[in-house]
């Protein structure tokens, strides 16, 4: 019994991406690994250009590769050329339909929250996720509605309470503000992805009491905090065939 659980562990560990400076230095691709069973709330955040969505693109593939079977909702409020080879796939989600994907995801994990029983590991993508709420409340304004409110309330508690029945959260933003997150949810991020130049106070509102590396990063080059481990910088590697890449997430992601 112990062996097999050993077994489950290590199937759950995931490539977060590489050790820049082994990368960098002596072109050594020496992964970043961490279990999703622990880690499943990820936020990755960075400027116009930082490498985000070839960053998460990276991720996507990591993720089904270790774990084949977890039941993705991918959110695409821009929809983007990125990611729209996802665009027949029953549980993506683009532009407006964006409302209707995290609360999908939210009826899921409510269901299974209160059954106490989750077969399958559970993961929602929101890409873009502040454009979003800044449609959302433009338009409450104007239609008198509560849909920015849903989607705060909605995220906030999958956050707190996801992790112990496998429904994690990606959250994809160029700033990370405590405004899009209720009651201080945004602490619940196991693992903050931040790639390129951070602004001071983005530093200081993510990486409170940890010494930064004094650097300029380049494009898919950044610094990784996983709960409970060393900050760590990060590299994302070139992906050698991004057409091969995306056919595999797609024959993973639809079976």
């Amino acid at each position: 019994m112990i062996l097999i659980g050993m077994i489950k562990k290590m199937n759950n560990s995931m490539r977060w991406g590489f050790h820049m400076d082994l990368f960098t230095n002596y072109n050594l691709t020496i992964a970043i690994k961490h279990d999703i069973s622990s880690h499943n709330h990820c936020l990755i955040t960075g400027s116009s250009g930082s490498g985000k969505s070839y960053a998460l693109l990276y991720l996507l593939g990591m993720l089904l590769k270790s774990e084949p079977t977890i039941k993705v909702y991918f959110c695409d409020f821009k929809n983007s050329n990125d990611f729209n080879f996802l665009k027949d796939y029953e549980h993506y989600y683009s532009g407006n339909k964006c409302y209707k994907g995290i609360m999908d995801y939210y009826k899921a994990f409510t269901e299974a929250r209160v059954s106490g029983n989750s077969d399958t590991r559970h993961i929602l993508i929101c890409d873009e996720y502040p454009a979003f709420i800044n449609y959302l409340q433009m338009k409450d304004k104007q239609d008198k509605t509560k849909y920015a409110t849903d989607i705060l309330s909605a995220v906030s508690e999958i956050l707190m309470l996801g992790r112990g029945i496998g429904f994690g959260i990606w959250i994809i933003t160029q700033r990370a503000d405590n405004s899009l997150f209720n009651n201080g949810a945004r602490d619940n991020f196991m693992i903050i992805v931040a790639l390129g130049r951070l602004s001071r106070e983005q530093k200081s509102m993510l990486f409170s009491g940890e010494e930064l590396p004094d650097k300029i990063y380049r494009q898919g080059e950044g610094i990784l905090l996983a709960d409970g481990y060393e900050l760590k910088e990060v590299k994302y590697p070139k992906i050698n065939n991004v057409s091969d890449w995306k056919r595999h997430i797609l024959s993973v992601i639809k079976q």
